[in-house]
């Protein structure tokens, strides 16, 4: 490591002259020489050198271990005590300026060469860490989480403005105190581990990277969540990093979330009944069959293992799979006698209408498509699209038994109700070749565990033109 420039304070000049020829000699460019403190301060504000070596002994008011001392301060420069005196009140002078090397005369130029490159090497070195601490207290300043580090007694020896602001103290008064004499964290089901280093220690085996607890200080408390790190090699040596983020603002926030959730889900669901109900009122027989249509549908996915979000997807697309009854005719709706032909054929447009309706909407489930589907069968004998086997939803081999137990079960214009027996028998009998097996064994158990529809099913539910919806 060649520095780029030396100054050289010496006032004896055949001493200077020597020295000047070995650095020379040694490889190093010539040096700037002066001979007093004076002198040496302004060489140094004018040339920054790389390195000072400096007599001890000067001319001058000032000797060479002031000016070392003032050229450390100002200029962050290494300096390189050269002399002959060895009197120990010097040397504990010249300690407290923390030199970076001291050769005595007369020296060769093996030891100079070697106590230079060392200086160089050392001064770098300790620059590029000062960068380095520097960048981190930056950075430890300006993250919004209170950061404090803490030794293995359990004192705080730093702390951020994120910390201070979350204790209420400042720097003066966390520093060099002990934790526990300023706050307290209690981990829910851990109440005694208070010391934040005990409480990593505890909580190291849970493979939990952080931990949720109660700050408890002076002016208060507030909901934490703590992630911390252990320093040192053994336990009995540990300190810790300790990182505080206060939960208040977004547990508050959280909670507002979750009210402005629960209110749009149910904003939501009242659309959805409006819709439901808005299909029914045109007939009065269809008043009910959609809701209860919903509630076996649901219990029959969940008895099959969907999961709680595949469930109510199921219940919305079971309040609205009638929705396209609408457009057809309440004289077809209400007829009391077996439909016609022409009348089969309407009414047999009611999911292709459900669909056209519900397939703007952007739900989180495919219910336009469950709706679309839900009069399908295994065997390709459904409508509208003739669909076979796992081309159907499963969500709608889930809605088309639901739809066949209530609607036969309930009342018709031209029929009265057939009953459970005889609905439970159709959906066994078409097990595997109508009817999704699956949906069929779990629509059985619930009624043989007294399953019932909420409401009863005194009215008519829907007119399709057949037996089964």
């Amino acid at each position: 490591m060649t520095p780029r420039s030396i100054l050289l304070v010496e006032d004896e000049p055949v001493v200077a002259f020597d020295v000047a020829h070995r650095l020379q000699l040694l490889g190093y460019p010539a040096p700037s020489t002066v001979p007093s403190g004076e002198e040496a301060l302004r060489a140094a504000a004018a040339m920054r050198p790389d390195i000072v070596l400096m007599d001890i002994m000067l001319e001058g008011e000032m000797d060479g271990i002031e000016t070392a001392a003032l050229l450390h301060d100002r200029f962050d420069v290494p300096v390189i005590y050269l002399t002959g005196l060895m009197e120990p009140s010097l040397l504990e002078r010249a300690k407290i300026t923390g030199p970076f090397g001291y050769v005595v005369k007369p020296f060769d130029d093996r030891e100079l060469h070697i106590c230079i490159e060392m200086a160089l090497y050392k001064h770098a070195a300790e620059r590029e860490r000062t960068e380095r601490e520097q960048l981190f207290a930056a950075t430890l300043r300006s993250i919004r989480e209170a950061v404090m580090i803490i030794d293995r007694q359990g004192v705080i020896t730093f702390c951020n403005p994120a910390a201070q602001e979350l204790l209420h103290l400042s720097a003066a008064q966390l520093e060099q105190r002990v934790f526990a004499s300023v706050a307290s964290l209690m981990v829910e089901g851990d109440a005694t581990a208070s010391d934040p280093r005990r409480l990593v220690l505890r909580h190291a085996g849970t493979g939990r990277r952080s931990l949720n607890a109660i700050l408890q200080h002076a002016s208060g408390h507030c909901p934490v969540e703590i992630s911390a790190t252990v320093t040192g090699d053994s336990p009995d040596r540990a300190g810790t990093v300790l990182v505080l983020r206060d939960m208040t603002t977004r547990r508050r926030d959280k909670a507002s979330l979750t009210k402005a959730l629960d209110e749009l889900q149910r904003v939501f669901e009242q659309t959805v009944m409006a819709l439901a109900v808005t299909s029914e009122k045109r007939d009065p027989y269809t008043a009910g069959h959609q809701q209860r249509v919903a509630r076996l549908a649901c219990a029959i996915a969940a008895r099959t293992g969907m999961d709680v979000h595949r469930c109510q997807g199921i219940r919305m697309a079971g309040l609205l799979h009638d929705i396209g009854k609408i457009y057809v005719p309440s004289e077809i709706l209400t007829k009391p006698a077996t439909l016609s032909a022409i009348e089969q054929n309407i009414m047999r447009t009611h999911p292709r209408v459900g669909f056209d309706i519900l397939k703007g909407v952007d739900f989180p489930w495919p219910v336009a498509q469950t709706v679309l589907q839900h009069h399908e069968r295994l065997d390709g004998s459904g409508y509208p699209l003739g669909l076979c086997k796992d081309d159907i939803l499963p969500e709608s081999r889930v809605l088309a038994v639901a739809d066949v137990v209530e609607a036969m079960f309930s009342h018709r214009p031209y029929r009265p109700s057939l009953g459970l027996t005889h609905a439970l028998d159709e959906i066994r009998t078409g097990a595997g070749t109508l009817y999704c097996a699956d949906a069929v064994r779990a629509c059985l158990e619930l009624f043989d565990e007294g399953f019932a529809f909420d409401t009863p099913a005194e009215h008519p539910a829907d007119n399709d033109g057949d037996l089964t919806p």
